[in-house]
């Protein structure tokens, strides 16, 4: 049994060494026929997200410096088509809206395992 990324177990789905018994996204991902836990009747939904994060302490040139090459990096091609290769979905967010986010899923995903008894 595993959970992450759809992307990462595919190839193991493909070979048959793997069952994808459902995903927790919002929808079902594109191109792949795998029920999502709501729709099997369990209210959960997680995303599977990517951050980066700079050291504590850097300066606002710094921080400002690292969103823009991070922006330019999320528009170029190869950024593109490891989109569509990989079947992610386009979110970017940056500075204190991605720190909010950060934080509320970490306070959802919380709220889950407690409410699962992980935790």
């Amino acid at each position: 049994m595993g959970g992450s990324g759809y992307s990462e177990f595919a190839e193991y789905i493909t070979a048959g060494k793997m069952r994808p018994v459902g995903v927790t996204s919002g929808t079902r991902l594109k191109g792949v026929n795998v029920p999502t836990l709501k729709e099997q009747g369990i209210n959960v939904e997680i995303g599977n997200w990517r951050g980066v994060y700079g050291a504590p302490g850097i300066t606002p040139e710094q921080r400002k410096a690292l969103i823009d090459a991070l922006s330019k990096t999320f528009k170029h091609k190869a950024w593109q088509d490891a989109m569509e290769k990989n079947g992610w979905t386009p979110a970017w967010m940056a500075g204190d809206e991605f720190a909010n986010f950060v934080d509320s899923e970490f306070a959802s995903m919380r709220a889950t395992m407690a409410k699962s008894g992980m935790i």
